[in-house]
């Protein structure tokens, strides 16, 4: 079973304390949860990640570099139950791919620097960290978000990248459609 929980736009320390409090009740009642939102501008950096940047950066918990988060920008973070990382993560890949492909073909999944890309433009960023047996964190999907903003870093610190988004690449669907298109294609390949 899986809820879905749209919190809309919200700062980001908000949103961390809102997934830390759905992976308590999760503990308790056993439950997936699928939180979706925006958060306002903010630079993030994963645990392993001690360089500096030319940005203000929040430390999170989760995995992967630098990144940016702001509206255009909708996140899914997943609080769901995991007996298989690499099962789990393949699930994810699979159900953003089944909606990537339609939109344009040249949209792929790296591995090795996790994330959904056009040539060397960064699309989606994907940081998870698992705790008691549940995923937290998420994936990012740049529809409209401001690219000025984003390309003050190098996304996940990754020389020769660029962030771009859906409607830069003039992939054209409404940020509404796409979060929906997304929710139902984690709901089918999750509910397997």
């Amino acid at each position: 079973m899986i809820e879905i929980v749209n919190l809309g736009l919200i700062d980001y320390q908000n949103g961390l304390n809102i997934m830390k409090d759905f992976h308590k009740k999760a503990l308790e009642n056993n439950k997936n949860y699928l939180l979706i939102c925006q958060h306002y501008d903010v630079y993030t950096v994963g645990q392993n990640e001690n360089k500096n940047f030319p940005v203000n950066v929040i430390k999170t918990d989760r995995g992967g570099s630098i990144t940016f988060h702001g509206p255009g920008q909708p996140i899914f973070y997943f609080i769901f139950k995991v007996k298989s990382p690499i099962v789990f993560y393949k699930k994810v890949v699979k159900s953003f791919d089944m909606i990537f492909k339609p939109l344009c073909e040249k949209i792929y999944h790296d591995f090795k620097n996790p994330g959904f890309y056009i040539e060397n433009r960064k699309l989606a960023s994907i940081g998870f960290k698992y705790s008691k047996g549940y995923s937290l964190h998420g994936v990012a999907v740049n529809h409209s978000v401001d690219l000025d903003k984003f390309n003050l870093i190098k996304p996940c610190n990754l020389d020769g990248y660029v962030a771009t988004s859906l409607i830069n690449e003039g992939i054209e669907i409404e940020l509404d459609e796409l979060v929906s298109r997304i929710t139902n294609s984690i709901l089918k390949n999750f509910q397997r």
